[in-house]
């Protein structure tokens, strides 16, 4: 059985909202402006003021945590989200934002465990649930990694990531029907998503769906997936 390429790691937008001190209202703002432009260095400098201003605002430490985050600064930001959560447990976004740089440092055991706080802590945060069935997933728990994706589904239609995972777990089961939904689905929902594509078309071809898996194959090729090409020639010639 042909296997797939990893699970799309789709970590979600690391989240900025929080509580301000009026004394460092202002540069915290200021902060979040720059942020919501993508210019994180400046934001980083109005968040630092922010925190001289008060080192007891939760939300500063959580909105630098994720300027330091997007600024591939792992270390300071995983010290930001552990301020944050110490000025306040109970706060799901340090928890989910904490999770995120776990992720993405290799600490999978740990990035679950924040996912499953900030889901106690509030359980309508669907990126929670689909970061969450991505750790899963890698940790080789798919029946949990099918729920939390399943959940996400559930919630809404449009998270072409929760699609593409579950059908990616669904393929590798050999549930290929059920796998092939999905990754229509996906691509309802973009249509250049060329994992999927590329995903569809394998499971077409292992269903004696050879026309339409080249088909897929050959499109997923052209929007460069670095497998395509080699199944194009090697099944569809």
């Amino acid at each position: 059985m042909q296997k797939l390429t990893q699970y799309i790691v789709f970590i979600s937008g690391i989240i900025l909202l929080g509580a301000c001190s009026k004394s460092s209202d202002a540069f915290l703002e200021k902060g979040r402006t720059f942020m919501s432009q993508g210019n994180f260095k400046e934001a980083l400098r109005y968040f630092n003021w922010a925190v001289e201003k008060n080192s007891k605002n939760q939300g500063a430490f959580n909105a630098r945590g994720a300027a330091y985050f997007n600024l591939q600064d792992y270390d300071n930001a995983l010290q930001d989200f552990n301020q944050a959560i110490k000025l306040d447990n109970k706060d799901y976004k340090a928890f989910l934002n904490r999770g995120n740089v776990k992720r993405e440092t290799n600490d999978v055991k740990g990035a679950l465990t924040d996912y499953t706080q900030a889901i106690k802590l509030n359980g309508e945060i669907t990126d929670a649930y689909l970061n969450r069935g991505v750790v899963n997933a890698q940790l080789q728990q798919y029946d949990a990694a099918l729920k939390d994706f399943n959940e996400v589904i559930k919630r809404t239609k449009k998270n072409k990531n929760a699609y593409f995972n579950r059908g990616n777990i669904l393929y590798n089961q050999k549930k290929y029907k059920e796998a092939m939904d999905d990754f229509r689905a996906c691509i309802a929902l973009d249509a250049r998503f060329a994992k999927a594509l590329y995903a569809l078309g394998m499971a077409e071809l292992l269903t004696d769906k050879k026309d339409d898996g080249c088909g897929h194959l050959q499109q997923a090729a052209n929007l460069n997936h670095p497998q395509a090409d080699g199944k194009v020639a090697e099944y569809c010639k």
